[in-house]
C-alpha cells in the first residue's frame, strides 16, 4: 500500500514539473553575444517591444529595439551607440511608449573619468521607433555625479515623466560645507520638442544605487523607490503627483531595514485604477524577504505587506496586474545547487498560486534584473543568460499554467 502510494506521488511531482516544463518556451531573439540589460515593453495598443544593449568589439555600445510581430522578433533598430557609455546590470535602459505612435528611450552616457560619473540621455521617436530624435539631457546641473536609475510615463499626449535618482548635492557638498553629501530623486516634465516643462525635487535623501519604478494611477502618476534615513534605514517610500506637485514621500511598510550601503535592489510597481501593487525585497532578522502591499485609493494608504513564498530570496522583482484580483509577481530565488527566476499569483486577500519555476539563472550581477509584460493568455519574460556567453533570453508562459 505504501509503495503504491509513493508512485501515486511521485508520478504526480513529475507530471507538475513536465507541466511546468512544457508552459514555457523560447522565443529566439535577434541579440548577438555579449547583449544584455534587456526590457520589454507592451503599449496600450498591444505592441510588444524588446530593447538591449550590445557592445561589438571595437566597445562601441548599441541600443537596440526589436517588435514583435507574427510571434517573431522582427529586425533590430538602432536607437543610439556610443562609445563612452555607462552600461551596468542594475542601471540599463528602457523604452516607454507616449501618444499614438511615440516612443521615448533612454540610456546612460560618461560624463567624466569616475567610475559613477555619467548623465541620463533621452531621445524619441514619433513613428514607433523607426527614426529617432536628437539627444535630450533632463537634468542641467552641470556636475560630473551619477544620474541614472530613470523612471517613466506618459503624463499627457504632449508631456511625458521622467524621475532619476541625481547626485548632483555630492559635488555641491564639496564646495559648501553646510551640504551634506547624499542621492536625491528629481523629476522632469518633457514635450515633444525636447523643451523641459518642470525640475522638481521628490525626495532629499535616497538610496543611492536602487532601481525607481513609476505607474499611472486614476488619480496621477505614483514613484516608488528605496529611502535612505540619517540612521541608514533603507526602506520603500513612494509619492504621488498630483496637481503639479510631489507629496510628502512615506514609506509603504517600515520594515526597518538597517544596512550601511545600497542593496542595488529596487521595487516594482503595477497599476489597476485605483489598485495599486508594490513588491520589494527586504530583509528581517537577518532573513532575506519578498513582500508585496496593496492599495485600493491610488496609493493614498497601504495595507499590511504579504510575504511571497521562497526558499532564499535574491529580489530583482518585477510586477504586473493579471485582472481585477490578481497580480504577476517575479523574483529570483536561490538554493544551496541553483538560482531560479521564479513567478507566483497572489491576491490582496493573501490567496497565492504555487511557486513556478521559469528557468534556471546565476545569481551574479551580470545576469541582470528580470523584466516581464503580460499579452493576451501570456506573460513573457527577458532576462540576461551567462551560463554559457552572455545573451538575453526571452521566454513566453502559459499564465493558465501559473497555478
Amino acid at each position: 500500500m505504501r509503495s503504491a502510494l509513493f508512485l501515486v506521488l511521485l508520478v504526480s511531482l513529475i507530471s507538475c514539473r513536465q507541466d511546468t516544463k512544457e508552459a514555457v518556451s523560447y522565443i529566439e531573439v535577434p541579440a548577438n553575444l555579449n547583449s544584455g540589460e534587456s526590457d520589454l515593453l507592451l503599449t496600450p495598443h498591444g505592441d510588444l517591444y524588446l530593447s538591449w544593449i550590445e557592445t561589438d568589439d571595437s566597445g562601441l555600445s548599441h541600443l537596440l529595439l526589436s517588435e514583435y510581430i507574427n510571434e517573431t522578433w522582427q529586425e533590430p533598430v538602432t536607437i543610439a551607440s556610443g562609445d563612452n557609455w555607462f552600461v551596468n546590470w542594475a542601471d540599463f535602459p528602457s523604452v516607454q511608449d507616449w501618444g499614438e505612435q511615440g516612443l521615448v528611450a533612454h540610456y546612460l552616457e560618461k560624463s567624466a573619468e569616475d567610475t559613477y560619473a555619467y548623465d541620463v540621455k533621452v531621445r524619441m521617436s514619433k513613428d514607433r521607433g523607426r527614426i529617432w530624435s536628437e539627444v535630450i539631457t533632463p537634468h542641467d546641473d552641470g556636475t560630473h555625479t551619477e544620474h541614472g536609475f530613470v523612471s517613466k510615463l506618459e503624463l499627457t499626449e504632449n508631456e511625458f515623466l521622467l524621475a532619476w535618482l541625481d547626485g548632483r548635492q555630492n559635488e555641491y557638498a564639496e564646495q559648501d560645507s553646510t551640504l551634506q553629501k547624499q542621492m536625491t530623486l528629481r523629476s522632469a516634465i518633457i514635450d515633444p520638442s525636447g523643451l523641459k516643462q518642470s525640475d522638481l525635487l521628490i525626495d532629499e535623501r535616497v538610496c543611492d544605487c536602487c532601481q525607481t519604478a513609476m505607474a499611472m494611477t486614476s488619480n496621477g502618476p505614483i514613484i516608488v523607490y528605496r529611502d535612505r534615513s540619517e540612521t541608514e534605514i533603507r526602506d520603500i517610500y513612494y509619492s504621488r503627483f498630483i496637481d503639479g506637485k510631489w507629496t510628502e514621500p512615506k514609506a509603504i511598510y517600515d520594515d526597518n531595514w538597517e544596512i550601511p550601503g545600497c542593496p542595488v535592489n529596487g521595487p516594482a510597481v503595477a497599476s489597476n485604477g485605483k489598485n495599486i501593487a508594490v513588491a520589494w525585497f527586504s530583509v528581517n532578522n537577518d532573513m532575506a524577504e519578498v513582500k508585496i502591499a496593496f492599495s485600493e485609493n491610488d496609493g493614498e494608504s497601504f495595507d499590511l505587506p504579504i510575504r511571497v513564498d521562497y526558499t532564499k530570496p535574491l529580489g530583482r522583482v518585477d510586477l504586473l496586474w493579471l485582472n481585477e484580483r490578481e497580480v504577476l509577481l517575479s523574483w529570483m530565488d536561490a538554493t544551496a545547487d541553483e538560482t531560479s527566476i521564479m513567478l507566483q499569483r497572489l491576491t490582496q486577500d493573501g490567496d497565492k498560486s504555487n511557486v513556478f519555476k521559469v528557468t534556471s539563472t546565476s545569481a551574479e550581477r551580470s545576469s541582470g534584473f528580470p523584466r516581464m509584460v503580460r499579452l493576451d493568455d501570456y506573460v513573457f519574460i527577458t532576462w540576461t543568460d551567462i551560463q554559457d556567453q552572455t545573451s538575453i533570453k526571452v521566454a513566453k508562459i502559459d499564465i493558465e499554467s501559473i497555478r
